[in-house]
């Protein structure tokens, strides 16, 4: 209650006086009460509750992120090589699979169709090889007797590499360093123009 009356209403610099004092501490004086409140631990306070801004990773349009790495998943299909040419035409490339964790993801967004990754090998005595001539972690098994790896519901398997698959590319997330970076957002069907 501040006293005033019905018929001759106040302003609110009337009704209380408001001082904003440099040191960030408000003096509400209201009808002879005085009222301190700590702006800066208030404002501390909250800022400790606030989650810490983080950098924004971006993938293209159609691209999932996961763990740094933006993925396109086809449903066109081309052989082994076509794949590969498709994803470096895009910016990427048949994706790479680095942990037990991506081989898991990758199985689990494929969807029902099988899907060429970036690893193969020269022949069947060589070793296998991903796209960036890295040698395959002993974490990984691959069934089949083909030279070129896809993705299929039970983990990795080999087949012959013409054969008409879909696939998979990746690269790495882009920091964007502000919004409005001039991502452009259109339909991207993992097919290069």
């Amino acid at each position: 209650d501040v006293g005033t009356s019905p018929t001759k209403p106040r302003s609110l610099q009337e009704q209380e006086n408001f001082f904003f004092c440099p040191s960030a501490i408000a003096i509400f004086v209201g009808k002879g009460k005085v009222f301190l409140l700590n702006a800066v631990a208030l404002s501390m306070t909250v800022q400790a509750f606030q989650p810490r801004p983080q950098p924004c990773f971006r993938c293209p349009f159609d691209w999932i992120g996961y763990r740094g790495k933006c993925y396109c998943f086809s449903e066109a299909e081309g052989n082994w090589t076509s794949s590969r040419d498709n994803c470096s035409a895009l910016g990427a490339s048949l994706a790479l699979l680095d942990s037990v964790e991506d081989l898991s993801f990758v199985t689990r967004y494929k969807g029902s169709l099988e899907h060429w990754i970036g690893l193969s090998q020269e022949d069947e005595d060589q070793p296998w090889k991903w796209v960036n001539r890295s040698h395959l972690s002993p974490l990984f098994q691959i069934r089949g007797g083909g030279l070129c790896a896809l993705v299929k519901d039970d983990g990795l398997s080999s087949f012959r590499c013409s054969a008409k698959k879909s696939w998979i590319c990746n690269k790495p997330e882009l920091q964007s360093p502000r919004k409005g970076n001039g991502t452009r957002r259109a339909q991207n069907l993992c097919v290069s123009s």
